[in-house]
């Protein structure tokens, strides 16, 4: 059983992927929407430990979408952490007045991403907000040797996830070709057959037709040979006839 459940808004396919990747690798139970208004109506129905939300959305944006959590009492309670790339102060600034956990860089390094989590599931919120390593504030704060590591070893991260979605997609691809492959041979083989019955039904009909010309020929034969036999008498009385007139 899973240790918690976050939903990932993005409109992106691609980075709901990546993040769930992560997160699940930290035994997080994910589910993804593309848009705040799917993201509002799941949560309707559905209980989430963690929200990971996109700025930019279609429709609603990110902000309008964490006041309107912040506002409503079913959702108040879910710490919010904007996954964008937008990393100026004035952002954070912007993101935590709304009510946000954090803002969490796209880039974000696995194991930062991993003691965020430990932190929101073990209740100790309030290191969450002290905590500037959740922050872009940090990645820009801290540039040095270990900061850089964290942002190499966070892009190997997703470069990693990348490639396996990728390798995926091709496998998918590639079995999708098989079966296209086999569904034309199928329907090659299908065709094959229909012609052979539908050139021999022609044979068959063709055969009856000469068959049937055949016989008409005959019919007609035999009416001439009768018709030239009756003629033939006619023509024998006519000159009987004739001679009998004559004496």
């Amino acid at each position: 059983m899973a240790r918690g459940s976050a939903l990932i808004v993005d409109d992106s396919s691609t980075a709901r992927i990546i993040l769930a990747r992560l997160l699940e690798r930290a035994d997080i139970a994910t589910q993804g929407v593309a848009s705040a208004e799917d993201a509002l109506k799941r949560l309707q129905t559905e209980q989430f430990d963690l929200i990971f939300l996109d700025h930019l959305l279609p429709g609603m944006d990110g902000f309008r979408a964490l006041e309107t959590l912040k506002t409503q009492p079913e959702t108040r309670h879910i710490p919010v952490f904007m996954y964008t790339s937008q990393n100026a102060e004035k952002y954070l600034q912007d993101a935590k007045a709304r009510g946000a956990a954090g803002v969490i860089s796209k880039q974000i390094d696995r194991n930062k991403l991993l003691q965020i989590i430990e932190v929101i599931l073990t209740g100790h919120t309030d290191s969450v907000e002290h905590d500037s390593s959740v922050s872009d504030k940090v990645n820009l704060a801290s540039i040095n040797s270990q900061s850089q590591t964290r942002r190499i070893t966070g892009r190997l991260s997703t470069l990693e996830i990348a490639y396996e979605e990728t390798h995926e997609e091709l496998r998918q691809l590639k079995q999708t070709l098989m079966e296209v492959e086999a569904y034309d041979l199928k329907n090659l083989e299908l065709s094959h057959r229909r012609l052979k019955r539908l050139w021999f039904f022609t044979l068959i009909i063709f055969t009856l037709a000469i068959f049937g010309l055949l016989l008409q020929v005959n019919w007609l034969s035999g009416i001439i040979e009768s018709v030239s036999g009756q003629v033939s008498i006619m023509r024998e009385m006519l000159g009987n006839l004739i001679e009998l007139v004559g004496k």
